[in-house]
């Protein structure tokens, strides 16, 4: 990650959006995209084991939109989670801003249960426990269902991964939209206890329970101080 002042994020983010007013803040940006990588797994972006990156490799890949590298997910019936480690103090950089859109969603998804837990887009915040194998995580999604826009629960595989949705199959496909959330807020209406730091961001498309193809894109992931 590369900590900046970020006046110049922010413009490029008000392109796309409405957001807020724009400021010189710090930030820390988790990912931007290369053009180099263009038709490939950015650099940085793993699955859980080699395998998994494996498979990651034919659902994402950077692809460019004039002189603007992007995140394109396609998943045909695919569960894989792509993350990046970092380091990120959320005293000091509490809020995570990144932009995406869904071209495609898995029709019949719902991130409630089991046999349905698909989701078109999904962020994760992920947070270190004592049990390596069962980490704290954030997931924001854009939900193929019409769960409502801040609705909240729990992954129906994992009690410590906490779900919001920010938008759903009522939401605008095919174009970009800006999300800003204070993730320190939402880690501690969670857990409230101290803040953690966060370990690692995750990105995931993915429609194996619906069998359906989901189709999304990822960008400018920054952690800013304000």
């Amino acid at each position: 990650m590369v900590r900046y002042w970020c006046v110049g994020i922010i413009m490029i983010l008000l392109i796309f959006g409405p957001f807020f007013s724009v400021s010189a803040t710090e930030c820390l940006v988790v990912e931007r995209f290369d053009p180099a990588d263009q038709g490939k797994l950015p650099k940085g972006w793993k699955g859980r084991n080699d395998k998994e990156t494996r498979k990651a490799q034919k659902i994402y890949r950077v692809v460019l939109e004039g002189d603007n590298a992007f995140l394109l997910a396609h998943s045909r019936g695919d569960a894989v989670q792509i993350g990046k480690k970092v380091e990120v103090d959320l005293g000091k950089f509490p809020y995570l801003t990144w932009r995406w859109k869904v071209e495609r969603l898995c029709e019949g998804a719902d991130e409630r249960y089991k046999d349905t837990g698909d989701s078109p887009a999904a962020v994760y915040v992920v947070f270190p426990t004592w049990k390596k194998w069962k980490p704290k995580a954030i997931k924001y999604v854009w939900s193929a269902s019409d769960l409502e826009i801040g609705f909240e629960t729990q992954s129906p595989y994992s009690s410590a991964t906490k779900i919001i949705v920010l938008q759903n199959k009522h939401s605008p496909l095919g174009r970009w939209v800006v999300e800003r959330r204070n993730v320190a807020q939402d880690y501690k209406k969670f857990w409230g206890r101290k803040l953690k730091k966060v370990k690692l961001i995750g990105l995931m498309t993915d429609s194996d329970n619906t069998k359906k193809e989901a189709v999304a894109a990822y960008d400018d992931l920054v952690m800013l101080a304000e």
